[in-house]
């Protein structure tokens, strides 16, 4: 899914570029990819992420949506109101900051000078479905990576947190709070633990690694798409 998402920006890197036909020729790719991998990725029952396409029965944590979200690849949500003006404070709706804040990318603006709404890149659907997955999945400190063990990675447990519905974001985060609050570790923040049992280490051991950055998932995504991005993973359930 990663692999897809890239080539969806590497189109829109081209059309930024007014390289037209490589921007059409990738957005094809990608979207041809992507209905693909709905076919093959999916439960045969629609209800969440399969670890391999071959692998029937089985469940992942799908990290992997953050990167859609964070590219502003909600056009029906996130660039209806990425380029509005804030009246009371004089400056532009993106990231917090000062006049010169960094603007979004907006290739192939219309001539109003927005750029026109297509559909979203991965249906809601599929958030949705995985959001509902990951409530029916939780253990005692949080969301396990996948159906072979019971352990997590913090940073990608985290990733697929801030594209879920709020009830379910806030569990998980209830739930790594209480791993961090109540288990016996000495040890920085790690970015692998077990979710149940004594939710000690399962080894090899990582500790005070760089990907803990995913911990920040969620302040990305709320400054991401001119502060809209995290509007799309507002619904409850």
């Amino acid at each position: 899914m990663k692999g897809i998402i890239g080539i969806k920006a590497f189109s829109e890197i081209a059309d930024l570029m007014d390289r037209t036909g490589d921007a059409k020729h990738y957005r094809n790719i990608s979207e041809t990819y992507i209905e693909k991998w709905q076919e093959y990725g999916i439960s045969r029952d629609g209800g969440h992420a399969k670890l391999a396409y071959d692998w029937y029965g089985s469940w992942t944590t799908l990290y992997s949506l953050y990167a859609d979200a964070v590219l502003s690849f909600h056009p029906s949500i996130t660039n209806t109101t990425s380029d509005k003006f804030d009246e009371k404070s004089g400056t532009e709706g993106y990231a917090a900051g000062d006049l010169h804040a960094q603007e979004p990318l907006s290739p192939s603006k219309d001539s109003n000078g927005r750029r026109p709404i297509t559909k979203d890149f991965i249906p809601s659907s599929v958030y949705k479905g995985q959001s509902k997955w990951y409530a029916d999945v939780m253990q005692k400190y949080g969301l396990p990576l996948d159906s072979r063990h019971l352990y997590t990675k913090s940073d990608w447990e985290f990733e697929a947190a801030a594209v879920a519905s709020k009830k379910v974001r806030s569990e998980i985060l209830d739930r790594v709070a209480v791993w961090l609050n109540e288990t016996v570790t000495d040890r920085p923040f790690t970015d692998l633990y077990n979710t149940e049992g004594n939710g000690g280490f399962p080894g090899p051991w990582f500790f005070a690694r760089p990907v803990v950055g995913g911990h920040f998932a969620f302040l990305t995504l709320e400054r991401a798409c001119g502060g809209t991005a995290a509007k799309a993973f507002d619904y409850e359930e």
